[in-house]
């Protein structure tokens, strides 16, 4: 018998594996992926192609083209999730930058994490990215930002500047042990006593009379084994988790998704070499949503459709991501719909004219400006707070808590990683005083 039995390693479930081993706990890890090689993990991305639903007007559909494309939801199910692909960013989501910053939806439900967000910025250590270590491209997308009356201020990231090489391929898995991710927790829980199994896929959570009693799942030979524990912690991401619950009988789940939208705007700029620098150096905030430097690999071949003679280094781009309405869902089988609402194109269009103005101040030649299809890199909401969890985090079952972007109730506009450790942290601290 475990005391407590993690499901998924991502933020969430490494983080809250790690805690409860170092207090002694007997905790057992159960992994649906397994271990990479850093450098990597872009090849272990899964893509999910959704076809939004909209009501876009011929103009619109003319003039924001990239909104017709199927949005490109991405994941990693491999240890340490999606946290090994992330660029460092370590939002702290309070409500000076956004009214509804995840600290601001849970403080409306009496739900306090400030504690655990400190302790999560010293364990991660978070730092400003400094000033004097912004790349070329960085640094004139900050000083136009500047000029057009935007607020440009570094990025916190939890990244060792000193180790970082500053590549750009934060997402490929830091090979220089520069960026932190789950991976790190998960190796310190196995050293506190933890037992990780790799390649096994939970498909339901087992209770009686309202009481957890363990886990039920395949592992990597297909075969069906069970683990008992009166406390499960599922982690498993806001996509895999909602289809655990709903095969365990919990209700109002997979309901509220949201997909943190993102899009990046880019055109030509001669020798701008964005591409090999750190991603997301700065950022300019605009409430639900902020614009920051970035490169994708999908700007050039578009270009390239319009006619421009370019090579990767001379692609300039900045990443739109904002805070997209709550209305997705998610079935049994992991179909998911979402319609584009109103607010949601508003916001867009306001964004993307904001990038537009930045890269015209940069020289970028206009008919080269291009925009990639919509992605969503951190999906949440499937079980949400107040929805399917209380202030506990704990489902209507006892002993079953959830611990990953799944709680959050409405999207963020922010990368969420930093409050994802926060909220994991809080959730060891609670089923701690359980056992």
């Amino acid at each position: 018998m475990y005391d407590a039995i993690v499901i998924g390693t991502g933020a969430g479930g490494s983080t809250v594996a790690k805690d409860l081993s170092h207090l002694g706990r007997k905790v057992l890890i159960l992994e649906k992926g397994s271990k990479q090689r850093d450098g990597s993990y872009v090849k272990h991305m899964k893509t999910k192609k959704i076809d939004l639903k909209n009501n876009l007007s011929p103009e619109e559909k003319r003039d924001y083209e990239f909104l017709t494309y199927p949005l490109e939801l991405t994941n990693i199910e491999e240890i340490g999730g999606t946290t090994t692909a992330s660029i460092g960013n370590a939002c702290f989501s309070c409500s000076g930058c956004y009214t509804n910053s995840i600290m601001q939806q849970f403080e409306d439900k009496n739900l306090d994490i400030f504690e655990e967000l400190l302790e999560a910025s010293g364990e991660l250590n978070v730092t400003y990215f400094p000033k004097k270590l912004w790349g070329h491209s960085t640094q004139l997308i900050a000083d136009a930002g500047d000029e057009l009356g935007y607020i440009v201020e570094p990025m916190p990231k939890f990244i060792n500047f000193e180790k970082c090489r500053f590549c750009g391929k934060c997402v490929n898995g830091c090979v220089y042990d520069a960026k932190w991710d789950g991976t790190y927790f998960v190796s310190e829980a196995v050293e506190y006593g933890a037992e990780l199994i790799e390649g096994f896929n939970v498909f339901e959570i087992l209770h009686e009379n309202g009481e957890v009693v363990g886990v039920a799942g395949i592992n990597q030979n297909n075969e069906k084994h069970v683990f008992k524990s009166k406390r499960v912690i599922v982690s498993a991401g806001a996509i895999n988790t909602p289809i655990i619950l709903k095969n365990s009988g919990i209700k109002n789940v997979g309901g509220q998704m949201f997909f943190d939208i993102f899009t990046t705007i880019g055109g030509y700029l001669k020798d701008a070499n964005l591409k090999n620098e750190l991603m997301m150096g700065v950022k300019a905030e605009f409430g639900p949503y902020f614009l920051s430097p970035h490169y994708s690999m999908q700007l050039l071949p578009l270009m390239e459709r319009k006619g421009v003679e370019a090579t990767e280094n001379d692609v300039i781009g900045l990443m739109l991501k904002f805070a997209d309405t709550c209305i997705g869902t998610i079935d049994l089988e992991g179909n998911i719909e979402k319609t584009l609402t109103k607010v949601d194109v508003d916001m867009i269009k306001d964004g993307y004219e904001k990038a537009v103005k930045i890269l015209l101040k940069l020289g970028v030649d206009e008919n080269s400006i291009v925009a990639t299809s919509l992605k969503g890199a951190h999906p949440g909401g499937t079980a949400a707070v107040g929805e399917v969890v209380d202030n506990n985090f704990e489902s209507e079952i006892n002993g079953l808590y959830v611990c990953d972007a799944s709680v959050i109730p409405e999207a963020p506009g922010r990368p969420p990683i930093l409050t994802i450790v926060a909220i994991a942290k809080k959730v060891a601290k609670i089923v701690n005083q359980s056992i």
